[in-house]
């Protein structure tokens, strides 16, 4: 009988790790869809490849994985506890003498071990993946900026500036130069150079050695012209990738978190306790989502993806309701953080209790 137990609970756990895996790259995909397109608009600039998009769709996936685990999870426990229910396997495996507890124990195995990968992924691999984003990301502004400058196509990926080249005998040379800066929005201005050379510096910083030309700065009244022989202009890309905070382990928060006041430590100490509450949710799904299988009736992967999805969605908007609260100063920041938890580990005991008691 014991032999019985455990091939019934491998074949269970099996079928539940092939549904987690299929639940987590759906929603990783629809997920990552918007933050691709970000990506796509900033890099598409600059001369970025495939490859270098797949790399940092890559980097994107550790980021995503705090909300994506917990609802393929739950998506993959209805799924295959839904199967065994519509093919009548778990009357059988009743009616057999195994308890609620015990056909449920394959997921209480997987639930700690998502949760374990969770915290992992909260605490080390979450915080590395987005430093190595950021470099990633610069790397790729610095180093493809001057081959995307093309001849006769007006280059504007720097802020309040735009470029025009009639022609680029090599990748760092400029020939007939047209660049308009308005930079300072009261005195913008026009600069024409016969030839220029591109440099790359530290950071995200790209630098003009302009030749022979002529600037023009404009005024409200006034033009006022300027001729020169060389004239160095220095260019900073603003790739507007925040990650500082996502850049942090749990405990650098926390001493961050110490180390701001006002709406900004409101802001630190919720990102706080997001950081733990999410992993720790897995645990509560795991017990959550068995008994919502065995409770509810046939409703086929459909309604089981819906039920999952509504559920999750549920949780994670009363956790945006109350971090707003907290923001306005209207609750605590451990109160908004920690609420929405609470209470869906009361829904769940409750749940759970009508399961065991089935």
């Amino acid at each position: 009988m014991e032999f019985k137990v455990k091939l019934i609970e491998k074949y269970i756990v099996k079928e539940i790790f092939n549904n987690f895996v299929l639940s987590l790259l759906a929603f990783n995909l629809v997920l990552m869809m918007e933050r691709i397109l970000k990506f796509s608009m900033l890099l598409s600039g600059v001369g970025a490849t495939l490859m270098d998009f797949a790399g940092i769709i890559v980097l994107i996936q550790p980021q995503l994985f705090l909300l994506t685990i917990p609802m393929s999870l739950m998506a993959a426990v209805l799924f295959t506890y839904g199967r065994l229910k519509s093919d009548n396997e778990l009357t059988i495996l009743r009616t057999s003498g195994m308890s609620f507890v015990s056909i449920s124990r394959p997921v209480f195995a997987f639930g700690i071990l998502c949760f374990l990968l969770s915290l992992f992924n909260s605490f080390y691999l979450g915080p590395e993946t987005a430093k190595e984003l950021r470099t990633k990301i610069t790397e790729l502004i610095t180093t493809k900026s001057p081959r995307a400058i093309r001849e006769g196509n007006f280059y504007s990926l720097f802020k309040d500036v735009v470029i025009l080249v009639k022609k680029k005998p090599s990748e760092d040379t400029l020939n007939e130069i047209f660049i308009y800066d308005k930079r300072d929005p009261a005195r913008p201005c026009t600069i024409f150079a016969k030839e220029g050379k591109i440099s790359v510096y530290a950071g995200t910083k790209i630098g003009f050695n302009l030749k022979e030309g002529e600037v023009y700065i404009t005024d409200e009244t006034d033009i006022t012209k300027i001729t020169f022989a060389n004239y160095n202009m220095i260019l900073t890309m603003t790739p507007q990738v925040n990650s500082q905070i996502s850049e942090l382990t749990p405990f650098e928060v926390l001493k961050r978190a110490k180390e701001t006041a006002g709406e900004e430590r409101v802001q630190v100490f919720l990102e706080f306790h997001r950081r733990l509450a999410l992993p720790l949710i897995v645990l509560i799904l795991s017990s959550l989502a068995p008994s919502i299988a065995f409770l509810s009736k046939k409703t086929g992967r459909l309604g089981e993806l819906s039920l999952a999805m509504v559920v999750f969605l549920l949780y994670y908007s009363s956790l945006i309701y109350f971090e707003k609260l907290a923001r306005t100063g209207k609750l605590p920041h451990y109160v908004s953080g920690w609420l929405p938890l609470t209470a869906l580990l009361i829904f769940t005991s409750i749940f759970f209790i009508k399961a065991l008691r089935r």
